[in-house]
């Protein structure tokens, strides 16, 4: 790690202006940020510490959850409209990390993740002779994108929260020198061009200072279904953030992401479409797992993770099909393999 400078804002502005600046960085909860510090991934010159000047505050209004940037995941989840309301939120931040990173952890900078890829987390290890054929050596293939890889050895984005924001039609409010603007979540990450990681729509100075996911029918009967390699904490080799709103024996309106696979937290507009209007089978569910992978590219060893995913999806959209909705001692139990 190279030295820094270390700013403490007294308002937004001061530290939007001071992000403006060659080579500063935001930090809020630090648990992404402080690793790649060390590992000479990141090398600021100036940390701007931007914690105290996010809202944390949780709302509904106007048909919208709105979550301040600066909310803690364990804040959001343990929040008494999500824990009541909105199961895929919970679970999806639950889910996702040990207490002691959940009570650090900002819901802005958790959606700013950065991939596990070790070609972008150790700047200094050789890359393959053939990218889509085979691995340096000691290479973690699980941390490698299936879907939007573009035929090259590019890193999965390693979060679950973000998966659910893209998928139920989240939104981001970005604040900067230049004003305040909203964008979706499904447009404001990138799949990689060159680089190892998806980039953003995030410009100098701007930081997230909201999120906010519409209140819906499916938002309501909705599921987050992750798979691991371990019981305890770790990343997804595949997750589902599903929600359907079933009436009369048909789908009336589905939402659809996948996490453990994609560059970027990936949406699926394939599956929605081939849930729309139909009734909620077993058959219809495999055909909108097949759609939703039919633009996987594996490279190779981890052809594994096709079959996965769709097995995670199906699973969940089952799940909500016959049980609905989970309370927490039935999602860990489904979890740890005990139902």
């Amino acid at each position: 790690m190279i030295p820094f400078k270390y700013h403490q804002p007294s308002s937004l502005d001061d530290a939007q202006s001071a992000l403006t600046q060659e080579r500063c960085m935001p930090i809020a909860g630090g648990t992404t940020m402080i690793d790649l510090m060390k590992l000479n991934v990141l090398k600021p010159t100036k940390v701007v510490h931007v914690r105290s000047v996010l809202d944390e505050s949780v709302e509904t209004k106007n048909g919208f959850l709105v979550i301040g940037g600066g909310c803690t995941m364990a804040g959001l989840a343990d929040h008494e409209a999500v824990r009541d309301r909105f199961p895929v939120i919970r679970q999806s931040l639950i889910l996702a990390a040990s207490p002691q990173i959940r009570n650090m952890a900002t819901i802005g900078g958790n959606l700013l993740q950065r991939t596990r890829s070790p070609y972008y987390r150790h700047t200094d290890m050789p890359l393959p002779e053939e990218p889509a054929s085979r691995f340096g050596e000691g290479v973690e293939t699980t941390l490698l994108a299936v879907l939007g890889n573009g035929g090259r050895l590019v890193g999965m984005y390693p979060g679950d929260f973000a998966v659910t924001v893209t998928a139920f039609d989240g939104q981001l409010e970005l604040s900067g020198p230049d004003g305040v603007r909203t964008v979706a979540a499904r447009d404001f990450y990138q799949v990689p061009g060159e680089s190892f990681q998806y980039t953003t729509l995030l410009q100098p100075g701007e930081l997230i200072t909201r999120v906010k996911l519409p209140i819906s029918e499916p938002l309501r009967n909705s599921y987050y279904l992750k798979v691991r390699e371990r019981s305890s904490y770790a990343f997804a080799l595949a997750s589902a953030a599903v929600g359907l709103q079933i009436n009369n024996d048909q789908i009336e309106a589905a939402h659809v992401g996948i996490g453990g696979l994609g560059s970027i937290p990936w949406h699926s507009p394939e599956a929605e479409a081939a849930l729309i209007g139909k009734p909620p089978t077993d058959a219809t569910f495999e055909a909108a797992a097949d759609a939703a992978l039919q633009t996987a590219n594996p490279p190779l060893g981890l052809e594994y993770k096709v079959p996965l995913a769709k097995r995670t999806l199906i699973r969940a959209w089952k799940t909500l099909r016959d049980q609905g909705p989970l309370s927490d001692e039935q999602l860990w139990a489904m979890q740890h393999g005990r139902s």
